[in-house]
């Protein structure tokens, strides 16, 4: 699965938050709880680390031909949103195209971005209280029940 930089932190927002859905949380609907699914499914599901649109992208409602459409300048969003995954990345430690174990990338989560509030100041989705909710989550991890 391709999942780009930003998706993968906006994804332990969201389960942080325990919305059930994506408008409750982000405002909008939007593939991330998909995302969450198939990543509490299979922790072992390999992980490819994109910056540009990707497989959560693809099912997305948000999706235009030129970009995300959760503005009116899709490619223009798609632009700033390349920028934070590129952010979230070289925080990781990995590089656009790398592979890595879903275990594995939430351990790096863990370790590299403990506070997300440096990379994401102009999220219209965070806010002090996403924070909040994205600190739980990994506190919590995506598997707490996996012995």
């Amino acid at each position: 699965m391709e999942i780009r930089g930003h998706h993968l932190v906006c994804t332990y927002c969201f389960y942080g938050s325990g919305k059930a859905t994506a408008a409750e949380f982000f405002g909008v609907d939007n593939a991330i709880p998909r995302l969450l699914e198939m990543l509490q499914q299979d922790p072992n599901m390999m992980v490819k680390v994109v910056t540009n649109l990707d497989d959560v992208c693809e099912v997305c409602p948000l999706r235009r031909p030129d970009g995300c459409g959760r503005c009116e300048d899709a490619r223009g969003q798609n632009d700033k949103l390349r920028g934070w995954d590129r952010t979230i990345l070289r925080a990781l430690h990995l590089q656009e195209g790398d592979e890595i174990q879903a275990l594995e990338l939430e351990a790096r989560i863990r370790e590299h971005i403990p506070d997300i509030s440096v990379h994401c100041t102009n999220c219209t989705s965070a806010s002090p209280s996403g924070w909040a909710e994205y600190r739980r989550a990994i506190q919590t991890g995506l598997w707490p029940h996996r012995g």
